[in-house]
């Protein structure tokens, strides 16, 4: 090769390469193994029109095949009601923030800026056989930072300073039910995944023809403490069919866990209260799970044990009133899902694919009659007469009936014929 073209070429090919260095990793594979049941388990598609808003709400942009949960009004156990809000939902790309994506080039991220929230994340599967273990499970990632200095920055960036709990875990109704507080759903253990991509897991059999998978978490400011970010990441998500259904085992914990180097400026972390744990509720013949009021209780509390509301608790049971429940009270805190019943089909009428072309019934033609004949009189020759005098017709007329001719006109003709022989005699003789 000419000396002349030699050294540019050898520059071209430096500049190639080192675009292809910088060029993004290829994406992570979300599912290895049995088939994943989930439509778009791994948050990767993306319209031409980008992700959708669900039902027309501004805030709430999901990943095509997901539907978003939220609480818009705060329940009445939660502190600080006041700093309650609804989550912002949107996608988040790895070209901006590679560590909020876990594989692929996209995620799904809600959040709340200064702001407590419960949503998640939910999507119904079909076409399941009764019976069939099944097991759901995905990525998740949070970060809550108490702001330090200025109130609206985050004194550690990216990872969390004095987090508030965030209740992540994930579920199935193995009866294919939508709602997020049905007593149905089997829960996976609560773990705050705070700036680490951990791996929630659940087990659970089919009951339905349909299951429903969850993600669920909650911002509580259990102290009352400000938090400007309380944000949720969520990534590779899969259901597939289990062989046989394992031992229960605790939900993954990540392989490696960054933590945050230490400001001795700042205030130190402050973990979650254990608290009491509630008392494990009695399930009635009739199949509802009860809870005995115990000294010192209210509907608040018994709520907030439970992760319901009040006005749930009221719904379920007739109670008076709300602030009053007395020691061994029996509070209905679940109801037994109930079972559809098949309905007898409704006979179906075929109806005629073309509108039937009525024929009208033609109406018998009149045929006319042949005349009747009439008789024709004979002509009997008459012998000639004079006509009558206008007075003699006159009188003939009123005197003759009506019916027929007279029987006087035949005298001249006897008189004539008498005549006539008369002198036919007198010849002779």
């Amino acid at each position: 090769m000419h000396k002349a073209l030699r050294a540019p070429l050898l520059l071209v090919i430096s500049i190639v390469l080192t675009a292809l260095c910088w060029l993004p990793a290829a994406p992570a594979v979300a599912q290895q193994g049995p088939p994943n049941l989930l439509v778009n388990g791994d948050f990767e598609a993306w319209p031409a029109s980008g992700w959708p808003w669900q039902d027309g709400v501004p805030e709430v942009q999901i990943s095509p095949g997901w539907r978003a949960f939220y609480v818009d009004t705060p329940p009445d156990w939660v502190t600080a009601p006041t700093y309650w809000k609804r989550p912002e939902f949107r996608d988040v790309k790895r070209a901006e923030y590679a560590y909020r994506v876990h594989g692929g080039y996209l995620a799904q991220k809600y959040f709340t800026f200064g702001g407590q929230h419960i949503a998640g994340l939910y999507q119904q599967v079909g076409g399941i056989t009764p019976g069939t273990p099944l097991r759901f499970a995905i990525y998740m990632q949070t970060w809550s930072c108490m702001a330090g200095a200025e109130w609206n920055i985050c004194p550690t960036g990216a990872k969390s300073n004095s987090p508030s709990p965030m209740h992540t875990r994930v579920g199935i109704d193995p009866y294919g039910g939508t709602s997020p507080w049905s007593p149905n759903i089997v829960w996976s253990a609560e773990v705050n995944a705070y700036d680490q991509w951990t791996l929630f897991s659940v087990d659970a059999v089919a009951q339905a023809g349909a299951v429903t998978v969850f993600t669920y978490s909650h911002a509580d400011w259990f102290d009352s403490v400000f938090r400007m970010a309380n944000d949720v990441y969520v990534d590779d998500g899969s259901l597939v069919v289990l062989e046989e259904m394992p031992e229960p085992a605790a939900t993954e914990a990540p392989t490696s866990a960054p933590t945050a180097t230490p400001d001795p400026s700042l205030p130190t972390d402050t973990p979650a209260p254990t608290g009491t744990p509630a008392p494990t509720p009695t399930p009635r013949p009739d199949g509802a799970v009860v809870y005995v009021v115990r000294e010192g209780d209210t509907l608040s509390t018994i709520a907030a044990q439970y992760r319901l509301t009040v006005d749930q608790i009221l719904q379920l049971n007739d109670i008076a009133d709300p602030n009053v429940v007395e020691v061994g009270q029996e509070i209905v805190i679940a109801v037994p899902a109930a079972t559809a019943t098949p309905i007898a089909p409704t006979p179906t009428v075929a109806l005629p694919t073309a509108t039937p072309t009525f024929t009208a019934t033609p109406q018998p033609t009149a045929t006319a009659l042949p005349p009747t004949p009439t008789a024709t009189p004979a002509l009997v020759p008459m012998a000639t007469e004079a006509a009558p005098t206008p007075e003699a017709a006159s009188q003939a007329s009123a005197s003759s009936p009506a019916k027929g001719p007279s029987i006087l006109w035949l005298l001249p003709v006897l008189a004539a014929g008498t005549g006539v022989g008369f002198l036919a005699g007198r010849r002779r003789r």
